[in-house]
């Protein structure tokens, strides 16, 4: 395997992006032209419109709207175009000093266009509905709404701006230094009886290792790089929190997780809902993992472990036989599904090697609705890679299905966001289905999709439970690295309690997850995605090709109204207890099959 991992035999080493839509390189003269063209128009947009927003009959108002698109087209292809390269190679000091350029025209361009939703959010409420239900603004209602409805959390112009400004240096400049202290980790190990030095995504894939004590020396040597850099990394997580929770203080919510709520237009009693219904299901991932161990023969099972493959099973994938699967599982569901995901491989959107500096982990990007979007893999073969491959496709999709949308309403809203992308693992897991035939396989499929879906929702159900937790006490003082490691450990408790062995080192798992410091609450978007799509899944299976069309209209809608009234438009109530209950007895249903399989 690790020949495998160093030698990339997965047919993936010439599957690289092509950026050639966006820029050509680093040097492009376009690139200049295009800072010097938007800063022009952000400042001449605001030299227009500020102060007249309210005079403004409905069709001026929507020409606003559409040069502030329009000058942001570009701004966003920029940006897109550093970012993709950033993770590909994240100690370029070239490409670094572009994105920390980027950022500067980001927060200036900013500036000059702060005063737009501000001015909209002051509308009086009787204007602003005869603004909301004019046929002409139709593309805009929503956001116009959305800008009333959070008025109150607005600062004066002159605050906004200063916060634009030194979140350059501020926040934003912890994370980056965060990103590229932890892409320069690299760790030695013996395998196979030599010594290797592996990247970050390299050791996480070693806990699907054959060899226990492989896994576990890998988790330890993975986690102690983050334990050794204790103090940076500790600083970063306060200093970020403690920003977070400032400006959220300043801007009067009640609660860190209301920021998330807010934005994403949920109320607090549905992610309440969510939570409290996840962590009540905890039980079945206890239930599946004590089996595990007991399928394993361990005789002892740790956090190490709960990934680990089963005898006499080595599944790994070429690069081209996953792409078939995945294609295969698009096309039987609907061929618009297929064509756009395999545009993803015929335009080359997608990187897949595991190579030096990469970023780890995988993602779909979208800037603008007339760019097709990217894709980027840490492809290694193995079945989750597989998984990982339709999931990211499945954003693509999204992407591409939302592209009818403005600009405004392009980007999925948060909470839907993970619908396209889970419902296309689904797909792929239900093709792999069909074409097993013994009991083994059977017991591994299913597994498998079990701990991605534990891994899906209960692990950032507990991810989110943390950030609750962690931030309400960074907000009163300072949290010690020992301080984050025992609230960590109680959440962790929480998940596996006494099915899985914690062993120390797991404690600083915190520390090793990005969307804590980038996107504060986002995790929970994932469970809510995860559980909405088994909702829907069961709607498609027992529908079929009626659902298709219901599906479609969901992921075109993007962000053009609230997640509550997109999903009211096929059916579903994410407001009541029994539509997240349904779901949970979904994943119940399919621990019982596993265990009857396994007894059989």
């Amino acid at each position: 395997m690790s020949k495998e991992i160093r030698m990339g035999n997965f047919g993936c080493d010439n599957v690289v992006w092509d950026l050639s839509d966006l820029f050509k390189s680093e040097q492009d003269e376009a690139i200049t032209l295009v800072t010097n063209d938007v800063l022009e128009k952000a400042a001449s947009f605001e030299q227009t419109y500020k102060s007249r927003l309210h005079s403004l009959a409905a069709t001026e108002l929507k020409q606003a709207y559409e040069a502030y698109e329009m000058l942001l087209t570009p701004l966003y292809k920029l940006g897109q175009y550093a970012s993709l390269r950033n993770a590909i190679d994240t100690q370029n000091e070239t490409i670094k000093k572009l994105v920390s350029k980027i950022d500067d025209v980001e927060s200036t361009v900013a500036n000059h266009l702060v005063f737009f939703d501000l001015e909209l959010s002051k509308f009086d409420a009787s204007y602003m509905d005869t603004l909301v239900k004019d046929a002409t603004l139709r593309n805009y209602a929503y956001s116009l709404f959305r800008s009333h409805q959070t008025a109150q959390y607005n600062l004066n112009e002159a605050e906004e701006k200063i916060i634009n400004l030194k979140d350059v240096t501020g926040s934003q400049g912890y994370k980056k230094l965060y990103s590229e202290l932890t892409a320069s980790f690299s760790f030695t190990m013996e395998l196979d009886g030599k010594k290797q030095v592996l990247t970050g995504p390299e050791m996480r894939n070693l806990r699907l290792h054959h060899d226990q004590a492989v896994r576990k020396e890998a988790m330890e040597l993975f986690f102690d790089a983050y334990k050794q850099n204790e103090i940076t990394i500790t600083h970063i997580f306060n200093s970020i929190l403690k920003d977070f929770n400032t400006e959220r203080k300043l801007r009067g919510y009640k609660l860190p997780i209301h920021v998330r709520n807010i934005s994403n237009d949920l109320s607090d009693q549905t992610i309440d809902l969510l939570h409290n219904v996840t962590t009540q299901s905890n039980k079945l991932v206890q239930r599946y993992y004590r089996l595990k161990k007991e399928l394993l023969g361990l005789n002892e099972m740790t956090l190490s472990d709960i990934y680990a493959p089963f005898p006499n099973v080595n599944d790994v994938f070429s690069y081209s036989d996953a792409k078939k699967l995945v294609l295969d599982g698009f096309y039987e569901f609907d061929s618009e599904f297929g064509d756009i995901a395999k545009a993803m491989f015929d335009r080359n959107r997608i990187h897949a090697p595991v190579v030096k500096h990469k970023r780890g982990g995988a993602f779909c990007s979208g800037s603008t609705p007339d760019c097709y979007p990217y894709v980027m893999l840490n492809f290694l073969g193995k079945p989750r890679d597989v998984s990982t491959m339709a999931h990211e496709l499945g954003h693509a999709i999204h992407d591409v299905l939302a592209s009818k949308q403005t600009l405004t309403n392009y980007h999925p809203i948060l909470p839907l966001a993970e619908t396209a992308s889970v419902f296309s693992e689904m797909l792929v897991t239900d093709i792999l289905k069909k074409r097993l035939t013994d009991k083994q396989s059977k017991i591994v499929m299913l597994s498998e999709k079990l701990e991605d879906i534990f891994a899906t929702s209960h692990r950032q159900n507990m991810f989110s439970e943390f950030e609750k937790a962690s931030h309400l006490k960074v907000s009163d003082t300072l949290l010690s690295s020992q301080e984050l490691c025992d609230i960590y450990n109680q959440h962790l408790k929480s998940m596996f309690g006494d099915s899985v062995a914690i062993t120390a080192e797991y404690q600083w798992e915190w520390a090793t997850i990005p969307h804590f410091l980038d996107y504060p609450f986002y995790v929970y978007a994932y469970n809510f995605g995860n559980l909405l799509v088994f909702a829907l899944y069961q709607l498609y299976l027992e529908e079929g090709a009626s659902f298709v069309p219901q599906l479609k209209t969901l992921l075109a809608a993007g962000s053009s109204a609230s997640p509550l009234d997109i999903t009211r438009s096929i059916g579903v109530d994410i407001e009541s207890e029994a539509f997240w209950q349904k779901s949970i007895v979904y994943i119940e249903e399919m621990v019982n099959e596993l265990e009857t399989l396994v007894r059989s």
